[in-house]
């Protein structure tokens, strides 16, 4: 079994005090407890940081158990916390109701501790097993950098972020020039090698926190900067492009340039054109890879910076 993680977070929620320091007595060595007394108090720490887990009684003073954990399950930001609730209530159906509620389990007092104990681990090494698994499925093993469905994810995100919020957002794509050639010559182990490269140099140059790198697939990176205008993106795509000239990667004789290089395309998303339409992910994608194009049909290792239409009003009715 994964062992749950030493850092990890319990919230006791319970009016009975002689039960929560039960319950922190037999938890303490998995992590951090927090405890609350009430619903109103509950969400409040939940609000500050979600737990790990959550341990809730069902007759609390203010709210329901059930409500509170239905509740939970019906916010974004919440759903995922795993809910066990604690209960004395023995009645035919409660169970089902538990359930219907959203609980991942529930407990019967009087208390176990040795229960309470293995049912609080078992959850938690499954939080841990699912965050892998979904990091997992969002990561490209060969790189480390996000994958092309987190790209997908994220660009959403970031494009109804700029809608909302009036800001500009940079779309880049990126190309390791005439990759098949390296290939070729030096064989796919050294080819992932290079992307490896590649990769480690594109990261260190995105350090702003919402700035997202992701290998967008075979020899392809591509870029999400939220906030960045043209100026800004240029001075990205050149400084990535001077990245990866200093690593001094040999490329194979037959190709175009001494050393490997990147060709680099970007549409950047302004207020101007928000204002005018509410653009789709996939155009704003296309715009950047159109650019690309340009950047690889002139010559390669330069960057080309491509902008939507600027649509009138009229052309929109």
């Amino acid at each position: 079994m994964i062992n749950s993680h030493p850092s990890s977070e319990v919230l006791i929620i319970d009016d009975d005090s002689s039960v929560i320091l039960g319950l922190k007595k037999v938890l303490s060595d998995i992590g951090r407890i927090k405890f609350a007394t009430s619903a109103e108090q509950a969400f409040e720490i939940i609000q500050e940081g979600p737990p790990d887990l959550i341990l809730l009684d069902v007759g609390l003073p203010d709210v329901s158990g059930l409500e509170v954990c239905a509740r939970l399950k019906s916010c974004e930001g919440t759903k995922k916390i795993p809910v066990i609730i604690i209960t004395s209530n023995s009645e035919s159906g409660f169970e089902e109701e538990v359930f219907a509620a959203g609980a991942v389990d529930y407990i019967s007092k009087p208390l176990k501790p040795a229960v309470v104990l293995a049912r609080t681990k078992i959850h938690l090494a499954y939080q841990t097993a699912l965050r892998a698994l979904v990091e997992l499925a969002h990561t490209d093993e060969l790189t480390g950098l996000e994958n092309r469905r987190s790209f997908d994810e994220r660009l959403e995100c970031e494009r109804k972020r700029a809608i909302r919020e009036g800001t500009p957002l940079t779309v880049m794509m990126m190309d390791v020039d005439e990759f098949k050639k390296y290939n070729d010559h030096y064989g796919h182990l050294k080819g992932d090698d290079c992307l490896k490269s590649i990769s480690l140099a594109t990261a260190r140059c995105c350090q702003r926190p919402g700035d997202f790198a992701a290998r967008f697939g075979g020899e392809e990176f591509a870029l999400i900067l939220p906030g960045t205008g043209a100026e800004g993106a240029q001075s990205v795509a050149e400084t990535i492009r001077e990245h990866v000239h200093q690593l001094l990667l040999p490329h194979a004789p037959n190709a175009s340039h001494t050393f490997v290089s990147l060709s680099v395309g970007s549409c950047t998303l302004t207020k101007e054109l928000l204002e005018r339409k509410e653009w789709s992910g996939l155009a704003i994608l296309q715009a950047a890879d159109n650019a690309l194009y340009e950047a690889k049909a002139n010559g390669r290792d330069c960057y080309r910076s491509a902008t939507l239409p600027d649509l009138s009003a009229a052309s929109l009715e």
